[in-house]
């Protein structure tokens, strides 16, 4: 396969990896595998906006530990309530909504129960609760209303048979006085997450064949002027409330029925909040002005806050883990005043955006190298994250984050790991064919010397990589002797491999045509010119020398100086021409030397005196004088080739070699020296 066409192929798989694991986080999204961690980056993104006020038509009456430890009991008197009902009325309060069950009568003070029923029967804007239980078995009910209690619970309830509401399986009501004399009931019930948190609330819940609104939906509608119980229409994915006077909700909701809090805050974010002992106190000392300026013309919600005196109606909420529920229907309260929800976007666009993100992380993950594609998964989580919170904050879109935020670092994990396997099979592909190389370029060299008794050869080749551009060899030259030849091709590695492959064939093609060195070098040059490119040369070095010896004939093409021992002394034999393949046409000379018994010839690469250690190069002069002390010693061709491999070695403190080492000796034996 052509490299463009691999390279589409890791282009098309990166992004259909990418898009698996999108599919795989949105079916977990889909089970609820990821719901815990949706849950609390949520709350961390409601967090992260802070706390607001609730809108300054909110008012709180609280039941709180003052209040309690006041009165030195609890429950407390149900006539309280009817006074505090009268002293919220006359400073002015436009509804009142009581988060408080009067289960059963007070058999204590039947009393109570009386005024607290009168008081709510002569006031229209006063909203009593009722709370209805999951249908779900095990998770808690109360007793169904009896058939006049349940009569009188209907007329707070409406028909509407295609809202999708909660359903609920039993409900707590108040005693039955109160329960008939109530001129309204909405229910306080909200939903709780698996987590226990409580972030969402069903404005609607079915009962029977009712359905009955919640407490402040209840109050919105009267602190409107709509006393009237509201129509419910079903919408896509909304509850549509239409109250008596014609004004309308669009109130979203979910499969179960619930409706996603846009929680302003907890405790600070309300801020007329009023002891109940403290209210009673201006009530009874006539103190109008300071009730009138606590509720008038606000909507009145009066719950119990003690955690001390008695610990009741609590849950936990984004902001607090311990907050009173009702300051869970004044952030309800205030939603519906502001007309603002959390709504989650069309599934379809939000699909299509993931699906979009996916097939760019996906192309990004592949082309990139994975450093850089490290900080794209990271830049990509943080825009997913300003995604998710940009529209939330700005116009309450509830984006599910959890996907978002996992698909950048999910889908680098996956197609890094893809990256990962498929460079480690071509890793091993590739060693495969070096492997292949090594033996088909170990093959091109010989593998013994020359048989002649009057010269004494040994050669040796150690590749940098895993395969080289050095090449030494000997070739017959007819019956006039043999040419020794050594050379090195441009580069390293596999190309230089190759164009040493195609040199070796070149000048055993030529070698059995011509016998001049200088004749051999000038077709060696032009096949090479026609064969690769301007910049691809090789530097090389013959030595045509008689089976009996007696004299050497070089040409050299641009390559070190070979070293040729005579008599004691070191000579270089420079170049007679310019590396093969360089130019056209180009001419080689040649130069002849004696060479007598004793004497030493040696070729070498450049990848010998440019060994480096430190900063510091081997050199020619080193080689020169080891050559010299060699020869010298009478060391056999293979001997000097060991010693020299050895210096090298010592030199470079086994580190490894900048460039291919090889070299080629020859010695002329004395008489006497058997092979």
């Amino acid at each position: 396969m052509r490299a463009g066409g691999a390279r589409r192929l890791q282009i098309r798989r990166g992004v259909v990896i990418s898009l698996a694991c999108l599919l795989a986080l949105v079916a977990l999204d889909r089970v609820g595998a990821l719901e815990a961690l949706d849950l609390k980056l949520g709350d961390l993104r409601m967090r992260a906006r802070g706390e607001r006020p609730v809108s300054d038509l909110i008012a709180l009456i609280e039941v709180d530990d003052a209040t309690i430890q006041a009165y030195g009991r609890w429950p407390l008197p149900r006539d309280t309530y009817a006074l505090l009902i009268v002293a919220a009325n006359r400073a002015g309060a436009r509804a009142i909504g009581l988060d408080l069950l009067f289960l059963g009568h007070d058999s204590e003070a039947e009393r109570s129960d009386l005024l607290l029923a009168g008081a709510s029967a002569g006031s229209g804007n006063v909203v009593h609760a009722i709370a209805f239980m999951p249908k779900s078995p095990g998770l808690g009910a109360g007793e169904s209303p009896p058939g006049p209690a349940l009569q009188a619970l209907r007329r707070h309830g409406v028909s509407a048979p295609r809202v999708r509401a909660t359903v609920a399986g039993s409900v707590s009501i108040p005693f039955t006085e109160l329960l008939q004399s109530a001129r309204a009931i909405g229910h306080v019930t909200v939903a709780v997450d698996p987590d226990g948190g409580i972030r969402r609330a069903p404005l609607v819940v079915r009962y029977a064949d009712r359905v009955y609104p919640a407490l402040g939906l209840r109050l919105a509608g009267i602190a409107a002027g709509d006393t009237a119980l509201p129509a419910l229409l079903q919408r896509p994915g909304a509850i549509e409330v239409v109250w008596p006077s014609g004004r309308k909700r669009m109130i979203p909701v979910d499969d179960e029925g619930g409706t996603a809090i846009d929680f302003a805050g907890d405790r600070a974010s309300v801020r007329h909040s009023y002891s109940m002992i403290d209210v009673l106190r201006w009530y009874r000392e006539g103190d109008a002005a300071k009730l009138k300026a606590a509720f008038d013309g606000r909507i009145v919600l009066v719950g119990t806050t003690a955690v001390k005196q008695a610990v009741t109606d609590v849950g936990t909420t984004p902001f607090a883990t311990t907050t009173p529920l009702v300051y869970v229907h004044a952030n309800v309260v205030d939603s519906l005043l502001r007309n603002h929800f959390l709504r989650p976007p069309s599934e379809v666009l939000h699909l299509a955006v993931l699906a979009a993100l996916a097939l760019m992380l996906g192309w990004l993950y592949v082309i990139l190298a994975l450093p850089i594609a490290a900080g794209v998964m990271a830049g990509a989580t943080c825009v997913s994250a300003a995604a998710v919170y940009i529209p939330f904050a700005a116009s309450g879109i509830d984006v599910r984050p959890t996907v978002a935020l996992l698909l950048p670092a999910v889908a680098y994990a996956a197609v890094a790991s893809y990256r990962f396997v498929f460079l480690e099979k071509n890793a091993r592909e590739r060693e495969r064919e070096l492997e292949v190389a090594r033996s088909i370029q170990r093959r091109l060299l010989p593998e013994s010397p020359p048989d002649t008794r009057a010269l004494d050869v040994y050669g040796f080749n150690v590749p940098a990589l895993e395969v080289g551009g050095d090449y030494y060899d000997w070739v017959p030259l007819g019956d006039s002797g043999w040419a020794f030849v050594l050379g090195d091709v441009s580069g390293k590695g596999v190309s230089a491999a190759l164009l040493m492959s195609h040199l070796h064939a070149l000048l055993h093609a030529e070698a059995k045509e011509n016998h001049q060195a200088m004749m051999v070098l000038s077709s060696l040059n032009e096949a090479l010119f026609r064969a690769t490119e301007p910049q691809r040369f090789a530097t090389f070095f013959l030595a045509a020398i008689p089976a009996a010896g007696g004299s050497v004939v070089f040409s050299n093409a641009g390559h070190n100086p070979a070293l040729l021992v005579h008599e004691g002394n070191v000579e270089a034999l420079g170049p007679t021409g310019i590396p093969l393949g360089m130019l056209e046409g180009s001419k080689y000379g040649e130069e002849e030397r004696r060479f007598e018994p004793g004497d030493v010839l040696v070729l070498y690469s450049d990848g010998v005196t440019e060994c480096m250690h430190k900063g510091q190069m081997y050199g020619e002069d080193r080689l020169e004088a080891l050559v010299r002390t060699l020869a010298r010693g009478g060391a056999s061709a293979r001997q000097v080739c060991d010693a020299i491999l050895e210096d090298v070695r010592a030199f470079a403190h086994g580190g490894p070699y900048s460039d291919d080492v090889t070299v080629l000796v020859v010695r002329r034996r004395v008489p006497g020296e058997g092979p």
